[in-house]
C-alpha cells in the first residue's frame, strides 16, 4: 500500500501501473508473464499486447525490442498477478463491493492490452466488476457493462456459471416477471451449486411475489435464505426481510400478535413464528451490525 494515500487512490494507482515500468527509450508497459512451450521450457516476457493469434513481447522490463510470437507457438501463457488485484480481491472479500468496484474498473481499464489471452487478470477485474454492480444491486450498471464484456478469455468454471446468472438479474430490472418465472421452473430441474441455488430462487421469489402468488414467494424466500447463506450474504439478508415483509402486511399474523400468550392457536400463530425465527436470525448474523428495521421490531417482542 502507498503510505499516505486512500486506500481507493492507492489502488487506483497500483492499476495504472500495472504494467512493468517503462524504458527509458519510451517503450509503452508490459506484463509480467511466463511463456510455456509444448516441450515443458519456460521463458520468463514481459508482453506488450495481445490478440487471439498472436502477442508483442520483450525480454526484459528495461528493453526497447519488441518481438512478435504467434499464440499456438506456446502450450500457455502463464500471467503474473498485476499490483493493485490482491488488494482489490481483499476489498471484495471484505464486503466492500463500491470501493472494490473503483479498484477493478481501473484494473480492468489498464490490462486492456493482454484482455484476450486466456484467464487473464483483466478479465477476472472486469467479471468482479460487474459482481460488485450485482451485490452492489445496481442492476442498471450491470446491463451497461455487461454489454462491453467478453466472457470468452474466462476458463473456471464458476466464473463461467455465474455469467448465465445475469440473465435472471436483467430479468429482475426488466420486471419481467413472467419470463423470469419461467427461466427459473426451467433452471430449477437442473443441480445447482448453492450460490445458484440462491440467486435462483431469490429472483424467482421476487416474480411469485410481483405476482401475487405470496405463499409460494415464501417457500422461494426461504430456499434463497439457506441454499448458500455464508457465500451469498446479501441475498440470505434481502430474502429475509422480503419474508419478514410478507409477514407482516398478513391479517392472520396481525391477529395472531394480539392473542395474549397461552390464548387459543390461530392461524397466524406458524406464519409469526418464522417471521420471530427469522428476525432473529437476521438480528444474530444476517443483519452484517445493522439493526432490524423498526417495523419488523414486533417479531422480536
Amino acid at each position: 500500500m502507498i503510505r499516505g494515500l486512500p486506500i481507493i487512490a492507492a489502488l487506483v494507482l497500483a492499476a495504472a501501473a500495472s504494467g512493468s515500468a517503462a524504458p527509458a527509450g519510451g517503450a509503452v508497459p508490459a506484463f509480467e508473464a511466463l511463456f510455456i512451450r509444448a516441450d515443458g521450457t519456460s521463458q520468463r516476457a514481459f508482453v506488450v499486447t495481445a490478440t487471439k493469434a498472436s502477442l508483442r513481447y520483450r525480454d526484459s522490463k528495461d528493453s526497447t525490442e519488441v518481438k512478435d510470437l504467434k499464440v499456438s507457438d506456446l502450450a500457455r501463457v502463464h500471467l503474473f498477478e498485476p499490483p493493485g488485484y490482491a488488494a482489490a480481491i481483499d476489498l471484495f472479500q471484505d464486503r466492500r463491493y463500491q470501493e472494490a468496484k473503483m479498484a477493478f474498473s481501473a484494473l480492468k481499464q489498464s490490462l486492456a492490452p493482454i484482455s484476450t489471452l486466456p484467464d487473464n487478470p483483466g478479465t477476472l477485474a472486469a467479471f468482479y466488476e460487474l459482481e460488485c454492480f450485482r451485490k452492489l444491486g445496481d442492476l442498471e450498471g450491470l446491463s451497461g457493462a455487461l454489454k462491453n464484456f467478453n466472457k470468452d478469455p474466462l476458463v473456471r468454471e464458476n466464473h463461467l456459471r455465474q455469467i448465465e446468472m445475469y440473465v435472471f438479474w436483467d430479468a429482475v430490472r426488466t420486471k419481467n416477471w413472467n419470463r423470469l418465472e419461467a427461466l427459473a421452473k426451467d433452471r430449477a430441474k437442473q443441480r445447482l451449486p448453492g450460490y445458484q441455488r440462491a440467486q435462483v430462487s431469490y429472483c424467482h421469489a421476487l416474480a411469485l411475489e410481483a405476482l401475487d402468488r405470496k405463499a409460494d414467494a415464501l417457500e422461494a424466500y426461504n430456499t434463497a435464505l439457506i441454499a448458500d447463506i455464508g457465500a451469498s450474504e446479501e441475498i440470505a439478508r434481502h430474502a429475509a426481510l422480503a419474508i419478514l415483509k410478507i409477514h407482516a402486511a398478513d391479517p392472520a399474523v396481525k391477529e395472531a400478535l394480539k392473542q395474549p400468550a397461552g390464548e387459543q392457536i390461530t392461524p397466524g400463530h406458524a406464519a409469526l413464528a418464522e417471521g420471530r425465527a427469522v428476525a432473529r436470525l437476521f438480528e444474530l448474523s444476517l443483519g452484517s451490525g445493522d439493526p432490524l428495521p423498526q417495523e419488523y421490531k414486533v417479531f422480536l417482542e
